[in-house]
């Protein structure tokens, strides 16, 4: 009796069923293959099919009417490419998919004669290459487009396995100094009026959130500057008419918040320079509070193109944006229903479902740029409001480690992009350059043209500005000099010549009576600073005053003709930047100089006494 019969076991035998095949065969029409995701738009390989690789009606899905479908005979090809794409595709799938769009049509526009070894040839690879880089040097595709399609050629050698091959792929030059076409915007006639119009309508967003209404238009909306804009561009008939309703238009749509979390998205991004993405994927969980100088929100993302490094970007230093992210996160917790786990800023899609922004096809700023510009502002995206950012902090500090910590970017790179100044800071300096020339060249003496281009193109602040610049500074030496500057630092300057001097005549000075009185010299004095506080002006308009009279009564006159003019010349070049940085104060100054004159200067030898006691 054998062991089976004593078991009454059967001897199981191998089914055709329980071997697994050496390979498995997947039939699948070129017009089934299409990979979508989420947000982005699909990717149909049945363009690849035909010559030219026409497009795909986006309302039909399918061909438009009338166009020839020349078959190009690329199946395998076509396939391939679908096995190697479809495996995890995410955002930067599609953008591979249209990069090869690109190469394919090149191939059928130029006639190429596709060799034995396919479409992914290297003769091949190397002619489209070659004549990439002469599209770019005749400016047809940029820089940045012309290493996006070397990246997606050398991704499909990779996955074929031919990876020697990618440094045969010619060199891209001088794209690692590039800034790129991204421009930060002008702190006055830029920033200002856009943040300004962006607080409004959050402001009356906001009230119609908690009151459960909706505005009849986005509140946006600037009669004076839409019909201004409209005259600007000649507008009539029906393009005024959509001009002036497009306000209106964008509310008919839209889920009800929508507008109300993309104005909070852009207010974000202006004051944390956090990229798109991790903006957009952040969660509520992922915002924290802490009692550190007066209390501050830190929003901790992750940078994905930074091999997701972790970003501390904090927010709340300044009244305003404490108020803005407890207003607003108080509205998300209200659209989440005090789920933490939900996204910080949700996006509601048109079937109900929340998700985040990174999962659509739509940035924050598309519908708010429409606006904008009808009103003739700049438009605004995360990238500008960052490089705008990072800018300001440069000129400020020109401290590379500061903006480096601030992005949340290696020194390197930040010094690779500010170190040799900002774009907006070499129009300024070529602006002085070409005002103090022309000058010269009506015969105005060097010295003075000089003065007055330092003075026309430097930096004139407004009381808020000033005061948020000097917020974590040492101001205890800060003073008002008698010729209506700023001096950040009296113990400097001139302060220390005129100690040593009195240290050489053998008289000794405690710490605590280091001051500078060399009034005269502020302007040439890197301490100083020009703010349009209407008692500033109202001073440097008095010294204006007096200066004139001195030179109307030469008996009293004791100042050099030459350090006169360059004087007189300078104070009359300030004033013209106040009077254009804020009207409004410089015409309260020339109100009260009417009235009288600063005590200072109360007669005209107010100066030669100030200069009798100080100098």
């Amino acid at each position: 009796m054998t062991i089976n019969q004593i078991n009454r076991r059967k001897t199981l035998s191998p089914s055709r069923t329980m071997v697994k095949p050496h390979f498995e065969v997947n039939t699948l029409r070129i017009e089934d293959m299409v990979i979508d995701v989420s947000g982005r738009p699909n990717c149909y390989f049945k363009r690849l099919k035909y010559v030219g690789c026409p497009r795909i009606n986006a309302t039909t899905l399918e061909f438009d009417k009338g166009v020839e479908l020349v078959d190009a005979g690329r199946d395998d090809f076509i396939r391939e490419c679908y096995r190697l794409m479809s495996v995890n595709p995410t955002e930067t799938t599609v953008g591979r998919f249209y990069s090869l769009v690109d190469y394919v049509q090149w191939v059928d526009d130029t006639g190429q004669d596709v060799p034995k070894d396919g479409h992914l040839a290297w003769s091949l690879i190397d002619v489209y290459m070659k004549w990439c880089s002469q599209q770019n040097k005749l400016g047809i595709i940029n820089k940045d487009n012309l290493t996006h399609r070397k990246r997606v050629i050398a991704w499909f050698l990779k996955q074929l396995n031919r990876s020697h091959e990618i440094d045969n792929l010619p060199k891209i030059k001088g794209r690692r100094t590039v800034q790129g076409s991204i421009v930060s915007l002008d702190l006055e006639s830029e920033l200002k009026p856009t943040v300004k119009a962006l607080f409004r309508a959050y402001n009356i967003l906001l009230r119609h959130f908690y009151n459960a209404t909706l505005p009849v238009q986005h509140p946006l909306y600037d009669k004076e500057l839409v019909e201004k804009e409209a005259v600007r561009l000649g507008l009539k008939g029906l393009e005024l008419a959509g001009h002036r309703g497009a306000f209106k238009k964008v509310f008919s749509k839209a889920h009800p918040n929508k507008h109300l979390v993309e104005v909070a998205m852009m207010l974000t991004y202006m004051f944390t320079g956090i990229n798109n993405t991790p903006l957009a994927k952040m969660k509520l969980s992922d915002v924290h509070f802490r009692e550190v100088h007066g209390g501050k929100y830190i929003l901790d993302s992750e940078k994905g193109r930074a091999a997701h490094q972790e970003q501390d970007n904090a927010l709340g230093f300044s009244k305003h944006a404490k108020q803005f992210i407890e207003s607003w996160l108080d509205v998300s917790k209200k659209l989440n229903n005090r789920n933490e786990r939900a996204y910080l800023f949700p996006y509601f899609t048109s079937d109900g479902r929340v998700i985040s922004y990174s999962q659509t096809s739509r940035q924050p700023q598309q519908t708010i740029n429409k606006l904008l510009t009808r009103m003739g502002f700049t438009p605004i995206s995360s990238s500008k409001f960052r490089k705008t950012k990072s800018d300001t902090l440069f000129r400020v500090t020109e401290s590379v480690y500061l903006v480096a910590a601030s992005n949340n970017n290696s020194i390197e790179v930040t010094a690779r992009t500010y170190i040799h100044g900002t774009e907006k800071e070499h129009e300024n300096n070529l602006s002085a350059a070409m005002s103090a020339k022309h000058a010269m060249i009506r015969g105005k003496e060097v010295t003075a043209a000089v003065a007055e281009a330092k003075f026309d193109h430097g930096d004139i602040l407004d009381d808020y500005e000033y005061q948020q610049l000097r917020k974590s500074e040492d101001r205890t030496h800060e003073a008002r000099t008698p010729t209506g500057t700023r001096c950040k630092d009296s113990r400097q300057g001139s302060a220390l010549i005129i100690e040593k001097s009195l240290q050489k005549a053998g008289i000794k000075t405690g710490e605590s009576e280091v001051a500078c009185t060399d009034f005269l010299s502020c302007f040439e004095c890197q301490q100083h600073a020009f703010v349009t506080d209407v008692d500033d002006i109202w001073l440097m308009l008095s010294f204006k005053d007096t200066l004139q009279q001195l030179q109307q009564t030469p008996a009293v006159n004791s100042m050099p003709e030459r350090k006169y003019t360059k004087l007189f010349n300078t104070v009359a070049s300030v004033l013209k930047g106040f009077k254009d940085k804020n009207a409004n104060n410089y015409n309260q100054a020339l109100e009260k100089l009417k009235e009288a004159p600063h005590p200072l200067y109360s007669t005209v030898y107010s100066l030669n006494d100030l200069l009798e006691i100080f100098a």
